[in-house]
């Protein structure tokens, strides 16, 4: 990387609110460690430092605005930032920079293949992802574990080549009336690299520390991850920057003594055998990947002032996560020594954009574009075998095909603006537009084998009666209007009607205000509404999860199979936001942002618990589920309008850059949030089961505070970044019962540190070292660790269950 690029990065920029005496504690707590060391300090000029300068698009429609001008919070993340993070995907890069921001690293099945982001403590179906100002679709699969991404199926930004991206700009605001009806809790925006001449190539290698849990150190997370980017001019008036990454990553394994009982649960625990290995089962940790992915970006100015634009990305990922081990009795012939299912995904991901855009010479923007975006995935389990299907026929593979996912979404937008000079201090800007969307999803069918009786151990294939096509339609509307009545107020109001043909009509709005006092000083606020329609994931999936002694049939909601149950079709989610904020410049070139919001979900969709009795038993009947003769513990689930929910807090951001002269340059940061979460009202007659409703209201830190110094100084350069986590917890069902008695396991507030140096060989040539994690700490030990006890730590932890990350990374300038 050029020292150019050092000299002109940009830093994470978070947000804040509360009363005033407590945001006086708030800042003066979150700036005492950075005030200290620039008391002393000479300023410096260069303003390049500083995001706040960065011109955003995300959260307004004025053309030219610039971030710290923004009525709205909205945190710009720099591809230098995201970068010295030392991740090798978006989802770890933003964690480590934003506090609002969470991503759970360990889970379940497909979940542990396809991860997910949560904004705010709300959920990944709350977050609207945009590339390039556009819809970005979501994955295909849908999330069946018991973590806080539980039933989640939002975009996949694993799936989006690191080295395309300039910068992303993430508005943490309720954004339905701007930018659609489930921007609940805030937007992603991912920008594209334009550069015609300019590139990178880099090449990382990294692995965790040996587990402290698991004596068996083979699996440490081996990551190799090659990044390359270039750009192009097209002629005279155009560019084209191609961007692409192979990334490995192998499994972790963090999994403890396999114990089993002498007779199903509720026994004493005893070990197989004085002669077995008691740690045989490699089922808790990262799933191993390979993913290849690329994206081009380009735009071509034509005559009359129009520019023709578009961007297109494709991924291919291969995933393999491990399953819970089964005895040598279950197969023995297959298997003398018991055996470990192995999940599989194969994933193809792609997106593409075209558009053009021009103005008029009456002065109207407009922008005439298209998207359409796929993904599929083809989900097998390899390592195993059919017992019932050899038990019949003397036979059975030990590969099988399960079935496919497959989601398409095709948006369309025409958007058109102008700005008119109404004798105020400022121009009036007008924006509106029309969006029409197209969302198809499909659930395929294993293959004969793989749906075979009750079918093969860790993944049986979905059934025919799980197996559908289901397409629905959306139309939207919108106008935003922004005016300055004085120099120093600005106002802009949005309004947005939808109608999709599952669920109606809805109208949202939005307004938003901020006042500058002074330079200075300002205030800003908004109040807002949102509706957010079940996805057509939610609506339809439909699964079998099994272990060697239980099976949870996964109910589509709206079928009469779930009705037996007690199901009821799905209604859209309601919201209401509200935030408040300080905007700040405290001392010279010291920018400090406080933001207090509350939002409000109604009729919040979330999963409806493991339920048993006489109308589980009857759902699996209608919907033609046959399970292993062999369960002890057969429940149904399904999604429903659980519970209405208020999510309130505070985000708070500081940075300041210092000039030490001959000593070097540091760049001080620090973020705040403080989040809780909690239930307001209860939709399931039989009640609130507690593992149902932990998820969505426990499962993310209730505060997260980053402090980071980025220090540079000729052709060295050094980041240190320390994160505290707070408190977190999940309750669970007990292993034995798969419901009560109720188990809460906590993971107290966490302190973790992360190291980088890096040193420039020339104006092209680079090598960096560092280390995540650099104490080695893991979280405590899970109360409940499940039927096998092998999950000795709990998947949800905010910072993973893998320990320290040491890596490598060369990178050269093109």
């Amino acid at each position: 990387m050029q020292k150019t690029h050092r000299a002109h990065q940009s830093f994470p920029v978070p947000r804040t609110g509360m009363t005033p005496h407590a945001i006086h504690i708030a800042v003066a707590t979150l700036l005492a460690a950075p005030l200290a060391a620039i008391a002393q300090s000479t300023a410096t000029s260069d303003h390049a430092l500083s995001p706040a300068e960065t011109v955003i698009v995300t959260g307004t429609r004025s053309i030219g605005t610039r971030m710290r001008e923004s009525a709205a919070p909205v945190a710009v993340l720099s591809a230098d930032a995201l970068r010295e993070t030392g991740a090798s995907n978006l989802f770890d890069a933003m964690t480590a920079l934003m506090p609002s921001y969470d991503s759970q690293s360990v889970s379940g099945d497909i979940g542990n293949m396809v991860r997910s982001v949560q904004l705010r403590g709300l959920g990944p179906n709350h977050v609207l992802v945009l590339v390039n100002g556009k819809r970005r679709h979501s994955t295909a699969s849908i999330a069946a574990d018991a973590g806080p991404n539980q039933y989640s199926s939002p975009a996949d930004l694993d799936l989006i080549p690191v080295s395309a991206v300039d910068h992303i700009e993430v508005l943490q605001d309720g954004a339905a009336a701007q930018y659609g009806s489930d921007a609940i809790a805030g937007v992603i925006n991912i920008i594209l690299k334009s550069s015609p001449g300019t590139g990178d190539i880099s090449l990382m290698a990294g692995r965790h520390g040996n587990s402290k849990v698991n004596p068996h150190h083979e699996h440490n997370g081996l990551t190799r991850d090659l990044l390359v980017d270039k750009g192009f001019g097209l002629g005279s008036n155009g560019f084209a920057h191609l961007s692409a990454q192979l990334r490995d990553h192998d499994f972790t394994n963090q999994t403890g003594a396999d114990l089993v009982t002498s007779n199903g649960f509720g026994t004493p625990l005893v070990p197989r055998s004085p002669t077995s290995d008691p740690f045989p089962s490699k089922v808790s940790g990262d799933s191993k990947s390979r993913v290849g992915s690329a994206a081009v970006n380009a735009g071509l100015h034509l005559a009359a002032g129009t520019e023709a634009y578009g961007n297109a990305t494709y991924a291919h990922r291969d995933a393999w996560s491990w399953q819970n081990w089964r005895t040598p009795k279950k197969a023995p012939t297959f298997y003398p020594n018991g055996f470990e299912p192995l999940e599989t995904a194969k994933e193809d991901d792609y997106a593409a954009t075209v558009g053009i855009k021009g103005t008029t010479g009456g002065g109207w923007h407009w922008d005439l574009s298209t998207t359409y975006g796929r993904d599929d995935i083809a989900i097998g389990v390899e390592h195993s075998v059919n017992r019932p299907l050899l038990r019949d026929t003397g036979n059975s593979p030990t590969s099988f095909y399960d079935g496919r996912y497959m989601f398409s979404q095709w948006t369309t937008n025409a958007d058109a603006g102008k700005s008119f000079d109404i004798g105020w201090q400022a121009p009036l800007t007008l924006a509106f537009g029309l969006e029409t969307r197209r969302e198809a999803y499909s659930l395929g069918a294993g293959d004969a084998a793989s749906r075979y009786d009750f079918g093969p151990d860790g993944f049986p294939g979905y059934a025919l009666a799980d197996a559908g096509r289901h397409t629905r339609r959306n139309v939207a509307g919108y106008i935003d209007v922004g005016v300055r009545p004085v120099p120093q107020w600005q106002i802009s109001v949005a309004g947005r009607e939808e109608h999709y043909s599952d669920f109606g009509n809805t109208f949202n709005a939005k307004l938003t205000s901020r006042y500058d006092f002074t330079p200075d000083v300002a205030l800003r606020g908004t109040v807002s509404n949102g509706f957010r329609a079940p996805t057509l994931q939610e609506e339809f999936y439909s699964a079998t999860n099994v272990g060697p002694t239980y099976a949870d049939v996964v109910l589509p909601a709206n079928s009469p199979s779930a009705a037996f149950a007690g199901a009821k079709p799905l209604a859209p989610e309601k919201s209401t936001n509200l935030s408040v904020g300080l905007v700040a410049t405290v001392a010279p070139r010291l920018a400090v942002t406080v933001d207090l919001y509350r939002i409000d979900v109604r009729h919040r969709i979330i999963g409806s618990g493991t339920l048993s009795g006489a109308g589980a038993d009857a759902a699996i009947v209608a919907h033609g589920s046959v399970l292993d003769p062999g369960i002890t513990d057969a429940t149904v689930s399904f999604l429903t309008n659980g519970v209405d929910t208020r999510t309130h807090g505070l985000d708070a951001t500081a940075d300041y850059p210092t000039d030490f002269g001959a000593y070097g340059k540091v760049k001080w940061t620090a973020g705040l949030n403080l989040n809780h979460n909690r239930v307001t009202g209860v939709g399931l007659p039989g009640g609130l089961n507690p593992a149902a409703i932990s998820p969505v209201i426990d499962a993310t830190p209730k505060s997260k505070l980053i402090l980071g110094a980025k220090y540079y100084n000729g052709d060295w350069n050094v980041n240190v970044r320390v994160t505290r986590y707070g408190e977190t917890q999940l309750t669970v069902a007990d292993p034995d019962t798969d419901g009560a008695p109720f188990h809460t396991n906590r993971i107290r507030p966490t302190t973790i540190a992360d190291l980088e140096s890096g040193y420039d060989f020339s104006t092209r040539l680079s090598l960096t070292a560092g280390v995540k994690n650099l104490f080695n700490h893991f979280p405590e030990h899970a109360i409940s660790q499940g039927y096998t006890h092998a999950y000795v730590l709990p998947s949800f932890s905010p910072f993973g269950i893998n320990g320290a990350y040491y890596y490598v990374k060369l990178a050269y300038s093109l």
